[in-house]
């Protein structure tokens, strides 16, 4: 939450965190181009039954406070009433190891998020195949600050020119995932 607080503060420059671009933050935020295309998932335990997002419903379900999981969550009604509680947390490994010991039957995270922690941390976790939410990131510059945001978006545009942003993606991600210039 402090985020932007302290990009306005000039403590930090930009944010560049697997930022999601919402239409709430544009209006204080100046955002580059989307970089890469994202999905709010749910993670579930490997041996849990739920298979759906509705599948879900009565549940307990984790997300980070104030985050674009958030957003998503409370942005489809039906999905949050259906759920038996919606607990929010500090941030997302929080919320994963409540999973991991029972504290709640799911977490909602950003895609990029959970494949990289279920591939890092080896947990017994799996992602449902439903996305809730399709979104992209972007990174986030104080609204008036044009010139390191067009100074970005000019390595960015020259990185997916030269197939370095394409090299990085496969690096981390397995595939080119990236969409700038596409």
């Amino acid at each position: 939450n402090a985020k932007e607080q302290e990009l306005n503060t000039g403590k930090i420059d930009c944010i560049w965190n697997g930022f999601t671009i919402t239409e709430e933050r544009k209006k204080n935020l100046n955002f580059s181009d989307p970089y890469l295309n994202n999905a709010q998932v749910a993670v579930v335990k490997n041996s849990s039954t739920y298979k759906t997002l509705k599948d879900l419903a009565g549940k307990k379900v984790g997300i980070q406070a104030g985050s674009s999981a958030a957003d998503a969550v409370y942005g489809a009604p039906d999905f949050a009433k259906s759920l038996k509680e919606v607990v929010e947390v500090k941030d997302n490994l929080t919320a994963l190891m409540d999973l991991e010991v029972g504290g709640v039957d799911a977490v909602v995270l950003d895609l990029m998020v959970a494949t990289d922690n279920i591939n890092r941390s080896k947990k017994d976790f799996r992602i449902i195949d439903e996305y809730l939410a399709n979104e992209e990131y972007g990174v986030g510059f104080r609204k008036n600050d044009n010139a390191l945001r067009d100074k970005v978006q000019e390595i960015l545009n020259a990185m997916a020119k030269d197939g370095t942003m394409a090299a990085i993606s496969k690096t981390w991600f397995g595939s080119d995932i990236t969409v700038v210039g596409k």
